[in-house]
């Protein structure tokens, strides 16, 4: 699995995990001035592989309340939405990765979705982000599968995760609204290695 170090939480955040050259951290409401700027920072080259979002989306009084949700759900153990940072510059936020839906009891699953800043890509951050996540996820919420959902044209993101061992297990149907109407997905699984098969009694 990947390397990672939980390490203590950089301002405001409640939760900070450091890779080789990434902090992955969970934030408070009180960073809606750094997600809002990436977003803004963002927006014309997230749109493609986006849902479409109203233009207060793009405000700090809007990721504000994002924030408290996402904070609501990460206690809830429903969520656990990383932001990204390069390490040692904590203001800047190059990208985000969302642990959601999880699910425990006999499923023990959740998806994974993404994005990074336009001027990062290539540089191999997201699957070092991706890869520490998903160790996260598997160690501490002792999940058995991440699902990955992605939309075929998406060649950068299909690599991502293949480079990170998911396999593709499916198709999905109209699965998700991006860029104003619902588009078809391929399905990429990871699986927990450190996970055996369970015999019911």
């Amino acid at each position: 699995m990947a390397k990672f170090e939980i390490i203590t939480p950089v301002k405001g955040s409640v939760l900070s995990l450091e890779t080789k050259r990434l902090t992955l951290s969970v934030f408070k409401p009180s960073a809606c001035g750094a997600v809002t700027d990436y977003l803004v920072r963002n927006r014309a080259f997230h749109k493609k592989y986006s849902q479409k979002h109203k233009e207060r989306y793009f405000t700090v009084a809007e990721q504000k309340l994002f924030l408290k949700s996402d904070l609501h759900m990460y206690n809830r153990n429903e969520m656990v939405p990383f932001w990204i940072t390069k390490t040692g510059e904590p203001e800047r936020i190059i990208g985000r990765i969302s642990f959601y839906s999880i699910i425990g009891g006999s499923m023990n699953t959740c998806y994974v979705g993404y994005h990074i800043d336009e001027n990062c890509r290539g540089q191999g951050y997201m699957r070092e982000a991706l890869e520490a996540g998903c160790a996260f996820m598997f160690r501490y919420y002792k999940l058995h599968r991440i699902e990955a959902d992605i939309i075929p044209t998406n060649e950068k993101s299909r690599n991502c995760v293949i480079n990170c061992g998911f396999e593709k297990m499916g198709y999905n149907i109209r699965f998700m609204e991006i860029d104003g109407k619902y588009q078809d997905h391929e399905m990429y699984v990871l699986l927990n290695p450190e996970v055996e098969n369970v015999i019911s009694l």
